[in-house]
């Protein structure tokens, strides 16, 4: 996949498409680029996907908790997988953000993109919102420039809509095996090895520190959860803490903390993935250290089982 920042560089060819922010590229998302791609193949059209670098709420909201369910890099990776030919990468900025549906359509995807074809999501809106505006709007104003806009199939898995807010939902509740139900995948983190506090080495159980690759990424609900890591290439099974650390530090600041099972080295500066695959039980504050390490004793117990 051809991934544009600058349009001055994107051939003039004429093209369909479809626009969004593709935020963890969940199932849905992927049945409308599937039938974004069925409909270019009738047309002998390529595909073009537009999306942005920066996440529209990054802009709107005034202090954006995380939210974001991918890094720019993994979205990136995940859209590519889906086999569409090109991606367009807008920086969004406020003077983007002000233009309405009708300026972009115009300005950006007929005379910069050449769109014949728009594909748009069942409840997808776009543009600075114009008081009146409807979805049929849209194909009113593709009328005008030579677009024609047709809307995706409503995606559903087991009967309910299937939504980037829908998998944070999940996550926030520490529904890890919901949320891979939406996504179509185990739900990833990625980032480095950093140094602790090392108390898991005396436990006798040393756990890897990871700092996040995107700052911006939503965390599931604090507890204990049974993972999959990747370290070089290799799998392994994991239990991974996400929380506050109540036993040991009353500083509240939520930490990254995993053991890994049967791996031994030195992995300060690593790279890793960790994917979720269910939740063990809550966080929570025990007596002593002793009490501590008994519970992990029988976390890992049962992730190995």
């Amino acid at each position: 996949m051809d991934i544009i920042y600058d349009l001055d560089n994107i051939a003039h060819e004429p093209t369909v498409a479809t626009i969004g922010s593709f935020d963890g590229v969940h199932r849905g998302h992927v049945a409308m680029i599937e039938e974004t791609r069925r409909r270019a193949a009738a047309a002998g059209l390529p595909v073009t996907l537009v999306t942005f670098a920066t996440h529209p709420r990054m802009i709107f909201d005034a202090d954006p908790q995380p939210f974001l369910l991918s890094s720019s890099r993994v979205r990136m990776e995940r859209l590519a997988a889906t086999g569409v030919e090109r991606c367009v990468v807008f920086d969004f900025n406020r003077e983007l953000a002000a233009m309405t549906a009708r300026e972009f359509m115009h300005k950006i995807l007929a005379e910069r993109l050449n769109v014949k074809l728009l594909v748009l999501g069942y409840d997808h809106r776009f543009g600075r919102p114009v008081e009146g505006e409807n979805a049929d709007a849209y194909i009113d104003y593709g009328r005008e420039m030579g677009i024609e806009v047709v809307r995706a199939a409503r995606y559903n898995e087991a009967g309910a809509k299937v939504s980037s807010s829908q998998v944070r939902r999940a996550l926030a509740a520490g529904d890890v095996e919901s949320a891979a139900t939406l996504l179509g995948y185990r739900y990833p983190i990625s980032g480095t090895v950093v140094h602790g506090a090392a108390l898991g080495r005396e436990l006798g159980f040393p756990t890897a520190n990871i700092e996040l690759e995107e700052p911006m990424q939503l965390l599931p609900q604090n507890g204990v959860y049974e993972v999959s890591a990747t370290v070089a290439g290799e799998q392994y099974k994991g239990v991974m803490n996400v929380g506050v650390k109540p036993t040991v530090t009353g500083c509240g600041k939520r930490t990254i903390e995993l053991f890994i099972i049967d791996f031994a080295g030195n992995l300060y500066g690593c790279n890793i993935c960790v994917e979720f695959v269910r939740r063990l039980r809550e966080e929570r504050r025990f007596s002593s250290l002793d009490e501590l390490k008994a519970q992990i004793v029988k976390d890992v117990a049962e992730v190995q089982r």
